[in-house]
Parts: structure tokens; C-alpha cells; sequence
């Protein structure tokens, strides 16, 4: 198990995730941002933003950016 981080960024802002999540690999956290930013994108969470132009940038626990996924871009499951 890794620790990752799920920043918020808009490329000019950004939003720490100070205590991130416990995740079997780069995969499972994938699964995880998308999750998150779907959840964003629908105003299930945090829904007092406009979250259009932002993404969540994962980050594995050297701080290292692995990915990031367009939260308008999450799509439906």
C-alpha cells in the first residue's frame, strides 16, 4: 500500500490534500481521482465551486505528479 494525494488545481490555484489516501498502486488511485472529480463535476462534494478549468492532480508520497484528471471530463460511471 502507497500513500497518494488528490490536489485540486487550476493551474493557477491550488487545493492540498494534506493527509491523502492509502491505495494499492497508480491504478487504484486513478480510479480514485476519477471518482473524485465525477463527484466534483455533479456537486456531490465541495459543490459551492465552479470547478470548470480544474482537475485533480495525483501525487504519490514524494510528491511526484502522476496524473491528473479534468474534473468536467470525469464523465458519468
Amino acid at each position: 500500500m502507497s500513500r497518494f494525494y488528490f490536489h485540486l488545481t487550476d493551474g493557477k490555484q491550488t487545493l492540498d490534500d494534506a493527509g491523502g489516501l492509502e491505495l494499492a498502486g497508480e491504478a487504484a488511485a486513478r480510479e480514485e481521482a476519477r471518482l473524485f472529480a465525477r463527484d466534483l463535476a455533479a456537486g456531490r462534494l465541495m459543490n459551492d465551486r465552479n470547478w470548470s478549468g480544474w482537475m485533480v492532480a495525483i501525487a504519490n508520497e514524494a510528491g511526484q505528479q502522476l496524473d491528473c484528471v479534468p474534473i468536467n471530463a470525469a464523465g458519468p460511471r
